[in-house]
């Protein structure tokens, strides 16, 4: 490693080729990383939902639920094994050990369903296995609205329409609607006809089900050449299902239609959701684990402008984007980058006093940080506040080692050397000094990225960045930084001079050399005084500190049993009072789903600038006013069906046993308490 800086002096053509090289790698590397706002964390979540329509809990919970907890009770890994059980549905979410390979886990759960399904019932619907990627919060939320259609129509045409053009582009992982109906075949049976004609309900719910699907019909050779052959039974319309012949004893038939009415209707509401306290049909999308939040955003923006213009009977408007806040985000981090380097350079002016050697340092640091981002998007990493914090923090580092290499050349040409040689001394004098001081460094940042848990996978982003940066600092600094003082450094005209601080420093250096032990002991009482004043402030301890977005979120619940309309009633007034704060602009309000009881409401705030309170101060503030609404349960956050990892809460309290009176009168003297 020492003969390196005189090979790079002696050669400069192939050093030059090499870091044109990693600066085009770089920026092509930069130009396709991912803009997200936070690391893709690897949550091994895997959920498993089984339907039997008409089935009550207590039934689902015995028939259904514990054979499918058991079942899961023997694969390798499994953490926790969390069940919700509501009428006809059972979920079960399986927490997998971190670091468990979810591919690989998703497929054991798989094999396990397959094996339990002939001990479940034959009437239910074949066990859903899905593999849950977590990648934040839906990051635009739209409106849609119109003079002409009704809300049936609406909700179709995003179903059918939106939801195809927003998944077919790349990136886009799942659309939700909110609001509006679902389409469904209604079949009202008559009870005195049924009577009349001999046949009960499940048997005519069990001809449609065997009838009404297609089935393979093996192989045919036609003209030479062999065809696959299928049974279409599945009704294509409404008329031909009304059609459909219902067997009944004694070899007869009966159509379905005269067993009762077949209407093609709207299911009864489920959700609601609310936009500035008007009823409205909307919906919003989440990209894929490998995407990029901001590359998404700009293709959906363009694809809805498209299809709002493409159909002038209705508009489609924004309600709520995180992606602002990201963009937002990533601007300030790139910014604190550029001053923090400009920063160093009129630091690393004001002591070399030479614009020359300025200059050079100067180039260490776009020299290493360019390079990085060649590493970085084949390792797949994206440009986050984690990975820009990280080169925020080592900008000063990656000057370091050309200082220290300047300042020796500049030393040597002060005993009258010319600067070519004494570049070429100079750099292999402290050559492995330069490698242990980078390789210490090193040392201190790469353990982050192999930390257990969640933070381990939240900061190996940053472990890769730092290192990979003061790697190529290194490289820098061995190679290019003497090369150019080789070849630009110039003796200087007038007398050297020590600063007028120099004598002051010296002293206070030769007095702590001859007292090392005084300074000693005040470097440990500077530590206690720092770790006493952190306790008596009472600074608080968190994983990320909370950022202010410009909009809050609520949890509402109301309590179980209330219908949908009950629970629209508490959300319209929750939205009441906070379309009453001048902090807010709009409000907009998601209710019911799988749970009709649940809701989450949005307020959107005015600018930083234009308001007193933080989101977060806010948000307290309205939850402490929101408390005396009776009937209801109001938090800050996200409510998700069935709780689990990012539903907005703090702490998750599991009370465990078998006799489900007993738990309940325990969960509701918790909560009083």
């Amino acid at each position: 490693m020492n003969q390196i800086s005189s090979w790079s002096i002696r050669n400069p053509i192939p050093i030059i080729l090499l870091f044109l090289l990693l600066t085009l790698g770089g920026i092509v590397g930069f130009a396709g990383m991912r803009i997200n706002n936070n690391p893709d964390v690897d949550f091994p979540l895997v959920n498993v939902t089984a339907a039997r329509p008409g089935s009550a809990p207590a039934e689902m919970e015995v028939q259904v639920t514990r054979l499918i907890e058991d079942a899961l009770a023997g694969l390798s890994g499994v953490r926790h094994v969390n069940s919700t059980v509501t009428d006809g549905v059972s979920t079960t979410l399986i927490e997998f050990e971190l670091g468990t390979d979810t591919d690989r886990a998703t497929n054991d759960v798989r094999n396990a369903m397959t094996g339990l399904r002939a001990s479940l019932p034959q009437d239910m619907q074949e066990p859903a296995v899905q593999r849950i990627d977590i990648t934040g919060d839906a990051l635009i939320t739209y409106v849609v609205r119109s003079e002409t259609l009704t809300p049936e129509q609406i909700s179709w045409f995003i179903d059918n329409d939106v939801s195809r053009a927003l998944l077919a582009l790349g990136g886009v992982g799942e659309v939700n609607r909110s609001g509006g109906v679902d389409r469904e075949i209604r079949v009202e049976l008559d009870p005195q006809r049924l009577s009349a004609y001999g046949v009960t309900a499940a048997q005519v719910s069990q001809a449609l089900t065997s009838v009404n699907n297609n089935l393979p019909g093996g192989r045919v050779t036609v003209g030479g050449s062999e065809r696959a052959v299928r049974t279409v039974g599945s009704a294509t319309s409404v008329q031909q299902l009304r059609d459909t012949l219902v067997p009944l004893e004694g070899g007869r038939t009966v159509r379905l239609s005269d067993l009762g009415s077949v209407e093609d209707k709207w299911g009864e509401p489920r959700r609601i959701a609310r936009y500035d306290g008007q009823e409205a049909v909307t919906f919003n999308f989440l990209r894929s684990r490998t995407a990029s939040e901001v590359k998404v955003a700009e293709r959906v923006r363009e694809e809805v402008a498209r299809i709002d213009e493409a159909n002038p009977n209705l508009t489609i408007q924004q309600v709520t984007s995180s992606v602002q806040y990201i963009e937002e985000s990533y601007l300030a981090s790139l910014e604190a980058l550029a001053l923090g380097a400009l920063l160093a350079v009129i630091v690393v002016f004001i002591f070399l006093r030479d614009w020359r050697a300025t200059l050079i340092a100067a180039v260490a640091m776009p020299m290493s940080l360019i390079p990085t981002f060649a590493i970085l998007g084949p390792l797949d990493q994206s440009l986050n506040v984690v990975t820009l914090l990280a080169l925020s923090l080592t900008i000063g580092i990656l000057v370091d080692d050309a200082i220290v290499e300047i300042e020796n050349i500049v030393r040597h040409m002060r005993d009258g050397k010319p600067p070519y040689n004494a570049a070429i001394e100079a750099a292999d004098e402290i050559g492995l000094a330069v490698v242990a001081t980078t390789g210490t460094i090193i040392a201190v940042f790469a353990p982050v990225g192999f930390m257990p848990g969640i933070i381990g996978q939240f900061f190996k982003a940053f472990a890769l960045a730092a290192c990979i940066s003061v790697f190529f600092s290194l490289v820098v600094a061995r190679t290019l930084t003497p090369l150019m003082a080789a070849f630009m450094l110039k003796h200087s005209n007038h007398e050297d001079r020590d600063p007028f601080w120099m004598s002051g420093y010296l002293k206070g250096l030769r007095w702590s050399l001859a007292n090392r032990w005084k300074v000693f002991l005040l470097g440990i009482l500077f530590l206690i005084g720092s770790v006493g004043i952190s306790i008596a402030a009472k600074m608080s301890f968190e994983f990320m500190s909370p950022a202010d977005e410009g909009r809050a979120a609520f949890q509402v619940e109301t309590p179980p049993g209330s219908t949908l309309a009950q629970t629209d009633a508490i959300v319209r007034e929750v939205t009441r009072r906070l379309e009453a704060r001048p902090e807010v602009t709009s409000v907009y309000a998601a209710i019911g789903g799988q749970d009709v009881n649940q809701a989450n409401v949005y307020a959107d705030m005015v600018g930083k600038g234009d308001r007193d309170l933080t989101q977060q101060a806010f948000a307290r503030e309205m939850v402490d006013e929101l408390k005396t609404i009776p009937g209801a349960r109001i938090r800050a956050g996200i409510a998700q069906q069935g709780g689990g990892p990012g539903d907005g809460t703090s702490y998750t309290f599991s009370i465990l046993g078998d006799d489900p009176a007993t738990l309940d009168a325990a969960a509701r003297k918790v909560e009083e308490e």
